[in-house]
């Protein structure tokens, strides 16, 4: 995807910049960052070297940004306080050891918390790739928060053939549940937040993360509100691609988009639909250049239509590649910066498959 490339060309073209980037008290909202590996040997799709990680922890510090502890963060947007201005959450997938090794020190230089998510059976199977239950409970001590990314890192929402309702949520059970239990067992209670492999979701599987009392975190990009489902919270990428300090400026500085309803719910839509069409409801545009919205589906700019003064919809100008993506919708805020709202969507192949 070029998502970022079309973003900043339409900043390029409105009248402010990042330095004139501003918090708005009505639109308060939490930035997750999502990290996996930080080290200069592993595979740079999900990768940041521990220089390029440090100069993101200076540019927090630098500028400014409240960086707090992920129940902190949930505790705000669930209690609908007020959140600070420039409000960060780091976080980790996989608990890889290059994270204890490379990060750890440079997090508590910065006396900055983050969270890990972890996969139990994983870890145990593959010593010398991720973090041991040693290493966790020496980073919780020190203020970081372990919490659940599943047993087995599969594509939760891929069903096997022939596998009935009843056998898949049995499945899901033993992924999500059994982790849980393994690192309370490991570290005592810990928060019931679950961070989807792949960043992955279904409403099937939201619906079972809500019954069993977890958040649910994922990968499409945005801020985390109060608009935010708690079974799909949105995190920014921060590794890889995403790594660069002035794409990655841009969206430490946006502003959560008030959506209270979109379409597709279900980001698998089927093989056949090359072009979904995206509806978005909004609870209110006060304070958003609904004029200039703009949404971005690879390197393509697309124009909303507007249904009504609340809703509008885009559909991509070319067809969705196989696999994931994402489409993003941005509009100048009143006050500074930029309105950001994130739709997750995965094309399988014929066959129902699509790459990790």
């Amino acid at each position: 995807m070029k998502l970022i490339t079309g973003l900043l060309a339409l900043i390029a073209l409105s009248s402010f910049t990042v330095d004139a980037m501003a918090s708005n008290d009505d639109y308060p909202g939490v930035h997750i960052l999502q990290y996996h590996h930080v080290s200069d040997s592993t595979p740079a799709v999900t990768s940041i070297t521990p220089e390029q990680f440090e100069q993101h922890l200076r540019y927090l510090k630098d500028n400014n940004f409240n960086v707090v502890d992920i129940e902190q963060a949930a505790t705000w947007v669930d209690e609908g306080a007020s959140i600070p201005a420039k409000t960060v959450v780091i976080t980790f997938d996989d608990g890889y050891d290059n994270v204890f090794e490379n990060a750890h020190p440079i997090l508590t230089e910065y006396d900055y918390p983050y969270a890990v998510f972890v996969n139990p059976d994983l870890l145990e199977a593959h010593p010398s790739a991720y973090m041991s239950w040693q290493e966790l409970k020496t980073i919780d001590a020190e203020g970081a928060t372990i919490v659940n990314h599943g047993q087995t890192h599969a594509h939760l929402i891929r069903r096997k053939d022939n596998e009935s309702e009843a056998q898949w949520q049995a499945r899901m059970k033993q992924d999500v549940v059994s982790a849980q239990q393994a690192i309370d067992a490991q570290l005592g209670e810990q928060p019931k937040y679950f961070a989807y492999p792949y960043g992955e979701y279904s409403p099937a599987l939201e619906k079972l993360l809500k019954d069993w009392g977890f958040k649910g975190f994922a990968q499409h990009s945005g801020a985390w509100s109060q608009w935010s489902p708690t079974t799909a919270i949105p995190r920014f990428p921060a590794s890889g691609r995403y790594a660069n300090l002035e794409t990655l400026a841009v969206k430490l500085n946006s502003l959560p988009m008030p959506v209270t309803h979109y379409t597709p719910a279900d980001p698998l839509v089927s093989h056949s639909e090359t072009r979904p069409t995206v509806t978005v409801e909004l609870s209110k545009t006060e304070g958003m250049n609904t004029n200039a919205l703009r949404c971005f589906a690879g390197s393509d700019v697309l124009e909303p239509h507007w249904d009504s003064e609340m809703q509008f919809s885009v559909t991509p100008k070319n067809d969705i590649p196989m696999g994931r993506s994402r489409i993003n919708c941005t509009a100048p805020s009143t006050s500074g910066g930029y309105h950001w709202f994130s739709v997750a969507l995965i094309r399988p192949d014929s066959q129902g498959n699509w790459p990790d």
